[in-house]
């Protein structure tokens, strides 16, 4: 009877330290990071009346240590139907800096990547640590454009109303 007792000791005290162990791990912070793509027609590097979301358009977040070309994290993920993402990212990144860019366009008509005003590294820098006084798991990125290649009709109309002049005029 002794040693059916010792292994059931055995046995509760083996199941408690796999329950600890997977505690440990899983208590690595844990960060959702989450943004939009779109289509800029009108070609403002803003967000405007005309942009439309972009469904399955592709991104990637990227963090890097120091020292060029030191990637330390890297996943890419897709737009949903509504053009949004929501990137799982594993681990803090307190000491990296982390960026979210454009992968792949879903839209021949709208893939090319400005590289123009303010755009001219289309990319949304993130935060990805608990030490900084941010809090939560959830972090949200600039949205990301990509542009149609002809500047579309309508937006000559709307970029005077605005007052922003157009190479197009």
């Amino acid at each position: 009877m002794a040693s059916l007792t010792q292994t059931r000791i055995l046995f509760i005290a083996a199941l408690s330290f796999v329950s600890l162990a997977g505690t440990a791990n899983s208590s690595a912070p844990q960060f959702y990071v989450e943004g939009e793509v779109y289509c800029e027609v009108c070609r403002t590097d803003f967000i405007n009346k005309f942009s439309e979301l972009m469904p399955g358009a592709k991104v990637k977040l990227e963090c890097k240590g120091e020292g060029e070309g030191n990637i330390t994290y890297s996943i890419e993920g897709e737009t949903n139907e509504k053009g949004l993402y929501n990137l799982a990212v594993e681990g803090d990144h307190e000491d990296e800096e982390c960026e979210i860019t454009l992968v792949k366009s879903s839209r021949p008509d709208c893939d090319e990547v400005p590289d123009e005003g303010f755009a001219v590294t289309p990319n949304s820098r993130i935060t990805l640590t608990q030490h900084n006084g941010v809090h939560g798991i959830t972090r949200h990125a600039n949205p990301l454009a990509f542009a149609k290649k002809e500047f579309a009709p309508p937006c000559a109309e709307f970029l005077k109303q605005i007052a922003v002049d157009s190479d197009d005029d």
